[in-house]
């Protein structure tokens, strides 16, 4: 079985569907940003497309969703495993924050995902230290373990002014030929004082047996540049984009987008 993309979260909620005219409920077992397992009796035909009610916090969202594949067990269906053809963003910030618990190290049913930090370039690595920095080329040595590497807001859904300085914006535009993406630090500009700057934003890169790659570094020169950029990706590019703002007062700050 080739590997997900996407490492899924374990989780224990319950979500439900309408199909055959009646509404279903099933436990979802595992999630992530693009796709999720649903244990129930009761299933769609593979290649099937619905909508999931899931819930998030107070609310319910709907969410597109085709029929990947069926496990058997012991001579019957039990679960299926989904795709989610356009996550709302409020279902992206509730993985967010799903994912945020785990790198802190609070306590789930998952693994921990770790963060190592290059000394050399202060690039950051999830889950394995690389062989060789792909910033800087510094040796695996050069890494060490920065389980607070990343800031994360108190409330994704209330930014600060402060907050809102430092997080990355990602617009996309899909075109004919291409994905226009312009990333923005922040949605509130951030000032660019020798003292306090963005000094850089790197580019990670999640697809099909590709998992969280670094693809850029765009640094800026803090007397002479706002800390934007656009970039182009290919239209038959389907994963997750992440971008690391580095801001030389106060941290690193993450958002993601779906190409």
């Amino acid at each position: 079985m080739k590997k997900r993309s996407v490492e899924r979260i374990p989780t224990d909620l319950t979500a439900e569907f309408i199909w055959s005219d009646r509404v279903n409920a099933g436990s979802v077992a595992d999630l992530s940003e693009n796709g999720m397992f649903i244990k129930t009796g009761r299933y769609p035909p593979l290649r099937a497309k619905f909508e999931l009610s899931f819930p998030v916090e107070d609310d319910i969202v709907k969410i597109p969703v085709k029929v990947r594949r069926l496990r058997k067990k012991d001579h019957y269906y039990d679960g299926m495993g989904l795709e989610i053809l356009n996550p709302p963003q409020k279902y992206l910030d509730f993985v967010t924050t799903l994912r945020w618990k785990r790198i802190k190290g609070n306590k789930t049913n998952g693994q921990v995902v770790k963060l190592y930090v290059c000394r050399m370039c202060h690039h950051i690595a999830f889950d394995h230290a690389p062989v060789n920095c792909p910033i800087c080329s510094a040796t695996i040595e050069s890494f060490e373990k920065a389980p607070e590497a990343i800031k994360r807001p108190d409330n994704f859904s209330e930014l600060s002014e402060f907050e809102k300085k430092h997080i990355p914006v990602i617009r996309l535009s899909k075109e004919t030929d291409h994905v226009e993406t312009r990333i923005m630090v922040g949605e509130i500009r951030h000032k660019m004082d020798i003292d306090d700057h963005i000094s850089h934003i790197d580019l990670y890169y999640n697809a099909p047996l590709l998992n969280k790659k670094c693809i850029s570094r765009i640094s800026f020169n803090c007397d002479r540049m706002y800390p934007s950029a656009t970039v182009r990706f290919d239209n038959t590019s389907n994963g997750v984009l992440t971008v690391i703002s580095n801001c030389s007062a106060h941290g690193n700050w993450l958002a993601r987008a779906k190409l």
